[in-house]
């Protein structure tokens, strides 16, 4: 994993324009939108985590992890784009469980948080597989949602 650099702008492009990425995320990010979030994900922010996973092989970039305050909850979350072209092939579960043992073991925070769709299954699964609970349901954009959260470090 690494920060986002300015060679990242077509990969940034092609994940938040994929439909198949962006169905349980609210859909395709319109291009101009994509622009304005690539800029602002180069300049970094203060409190956002934000990485380009890529394949130990090639550095090829893979995916996206951002890490950053929860709209209603008082807990920082956990978020994650892969293209397709590297669905199943274990990216996701070793990319996002590094930066989940960064968080609680090296900073201040004891709990992370993460948000998706009842019905985006593959990512159910990785976060239990992560050994996230399910905290609660709740409706948000036109769907069921599901907050899943860690186990609370002792």
């Amino acid at each position: 994993m690494r920060p986002v650099s300015s060679e990242d702008d077509l990969f940034f492009d092609a994940l938040l324009g994929n439909t198949s990425v962006r169905k349980f995320l609210g859909g395709v990010v319109a291009a101009e939108d994509r622009n304005v979030r690539f800029r602002a994900y180069l300049q970094g922010a203060q409190g956002i985590g934000i990485w380009i996973v890529t394949a130990n092989s090639n550095a090829e970039p893979v995916g996206l992890i951002v890490l950053n305050p929860h709209k209603d909850e008082p807990h920082y979350e956990i978020s994650y784009e892969f293209h397709p072209d590297h669905w199943g092939n274990g990216f996701a579960k070793e990319a996002t469980s590094r930066v989940i043992a960064h968080v609680l073991h090296d900073t201040p925070l004891t709990k992370l948080i993460a948000e998706t769709q009842i019905a985006n299954h593959a990512s159910l699964r990785l976060l239990r597989r992560l050994d996230m609970l399910e905290v609660k349901r709740i409706r948000r954009f036109e769907a069921e949602q599901v907050i899943m959260a860690t186990r609370p470090r002792s």
